[in-house]
């Protein structure tokens, strides 16, 4: 699976299941980013990967560890709307839930307090899974077909 698509995966899950707050992918400027929404937000970003041992069968396939980080924003701590409850929520929604084409449930393996600005809480949840890296085999890196000699019988 490519990194994308599995981000794009995890956003989806959690704008399924937290319809109340604004999810999609860490912003490209930061510092430009505002909190429009009423609640809060969750924001996903690719981390780094991490790759075991390649299998010698001709092409590359190697297990890939895919680290990916969910930050909360949210305008208060505590409370239903807070961003205590939020990462309860986040957890509860990504915690053992498999991704498309991953090998593993994704496992929780760290909450950081990022700090507090302008009225907004910053917390990052890092989740981690496992899928599968495979070579691509273009059709030029061989050289083409051009004739079949079939076996005699």
């Amino acid at each position: 699976m490519d990194t994308l698509t599995l981000l794009s995966a995890v956003v989806e899950r959690l704008r399924l299941q937290l319809p109340g707050l604004h999810v999609d992918f860490f912003p490209e400027r930061p510092e430009q980013f505002r909190l429009n929404h009423p609640h809060g937000a969750v924001l996903v970003s690719y981390g780094k990967s991490n790759f075991g041992q390649t299998q010698d069968i001709g092409v590359v396939i190697q297990p890939q560890t895919v680290r990916l980080t969910a930050t909360v924003v949210v305008r208060q701590l505590n409370g239903k709307d807070g961003a205590v409850a939020v990462l309860d929520q986040v957890r509860q929604c990504l915690g053992g839930w498999r991704p498309p084409d991953c090998q593993r449930d994704i496992w929780l393996v760290e909450e950081v307090f990022l700090g507090q600005r302008e009225g907004l809480w910053q917390y990052a949840l890092t989740i981690e899974t496992v899928t599968v890296f495979i070579q691509n085999d273009s059709p030029e890196d061989n050289p083409p077909l051009t004739q079949i000699n079939p076996e005699e019988q």
